[in-house]
């Protein structure tokens, strides 16, 4: 039984885990046999040993076996012994793994042959990168022209006082190798702003892109479209927390399938002259929790789409938590066969290449 199978009654009922796979038990005759087999699985038992205990210590017919049984088998509730090692630094990644549903030992091994290009190491992609790095993904490359700023201590978590005035992506390097000595962690001091920027920087399995230079997002998108390479965007709108689409060409939208951002309008000059004019004195009002909320979620999908496991809640879509009342919205970014950037995409195996 996983470590991670708790169980309980609430208005009457019993339930065999919490949370994805928590199964409510309504039939009280299964109550007692459920939570006796629960504590003989303390210890590793096969399935076989499951049965016989049903039948032989708990008199249940082979019917009722085979309904316990499948209760434990259709919710991840059973593992692989030796999945779970306390002593393994990624053994509580591993029980997160196996809740849903995969091998841990295949994901943590695909994780550890991935690479990560970081654009953007500020409030958002600093928290990305470390979450990555701590997670045993095997290389990250840091890229990020900006130098530690006073007022970055607010979100940017790593950089200290002391790292003021330094070059962010080698304090960011030097930071996750202190937390993870398995994990390459390169630091690249340049802006990206052209295509031939991206092409000087290594092959890799997917870009993050946090970084807000204007444009940088349809730089990246057509850069990666052409290579084959998957990318992500996570990002904040004022208090909003947005991360997606996560672009795999060939397979998903892109960043031109679809409409994602407002801009000035198309054949209205006078009109969009003063659109441009007023958002050139926009500051966006950057918070460490909602930078933590884009951070932590798009890392998330991150590891879901390396280590192939579940579903990145950013295929074909940019989500988006809004702060101020945690409503979730998202934005569709299916791809159009008549895109003029991916239509003729081959699609790129998923996870590491």
């Amino acid at each position: 039984m996983a470590p991670y199978v708790r169980v309980g009654f609430q208005d009457g009922t019993l339930f065999l885990g919490f949370g994805s796979i928590r199964r409510p038990v309504h039939d009280r005759a299964l109550w007692e046999p459920l939570l006796r087999l629960a504590d003989h699985f303390r210890e590793a038992r096969t399935q076989a040993q499951a049965r016989s205990f049903l039948s032989g210590s708990c008199g249940m017919d082979a019917h009722r076996v085979e309904a316990v049984m499948r209760l434990l088998d259709d919710g991840n509730h059973l593992i692989p012994a030796h999945a779970y090692d306390p002593a393994d630094r990624y053994s509580r990644h591993a029980l997160f793994y196996e809740l849903s549903g995969a091998a841990a030992v295949q994901v943590q091994l695909r994780l550890a042959r991935a690479r990560v290009v970081v654009l953007g190491c500020g409030g958002i992609g600093s928290l990305v990168a470390t979450v990555l790095a701590t997670a045993g993904v095997g290389a990250l490359v840091l890229v990020d022209a900006d130098h530690v700023e006073l007022s970055n201590l607010t979100r940017q978590f790593l950089f200290t006082e002391a790292d003021v005035g330094l070059p962010k992506t080698e304090v960011l390097a030097r930071e996750l190798r202190r937390r993870n000595r398995d994990c390459r962690a390169l630091s690249v001091v340049r802006g990206v702003g052209d295509t031939d920027d991206l092409e000087h920087l290594p092959d890799c399995d997917l870009f993050v892109v946090s970084a807000d230079s204007p444009g940088l997002t349809g730089v990246v998108n057509a850069h990666c479209v052409r290579s084959g390479t998957p990318w992500l965007n996570a990002c904040y709108v004022n208090d909003i927390a947005v991360w997606g689409p996560l672009v795999v060409p060939g397979t998903t939208g892109c960043w031109d399938c679809r409409p994602l951002t407002a801009g000035p309008p198309e054949g209205e000059p006078g009109l969009a002259r003063l659109v441009t004019g007023i958002n050139s004195r926009y500051q966006a009002p950057s918070n460490g929790p909602v930078n933590m909320l884009a951070s932590s979620l798009a890392a998330l999908d991150v590891l879901r789409y390396l280590g192939g496991f579940g579903a990145p809640a950013a295929l074909n879509r940019r989500m988006g938590v809004w702060s101020h009342d945690l409503s979730l919205d998202g934005q569709g970014a299916e791809r159009d066969p008549a895109c003029t950037t991916c239509a003729e995409a081959v699609p790129v195996r998923e996870g590491v290449r």
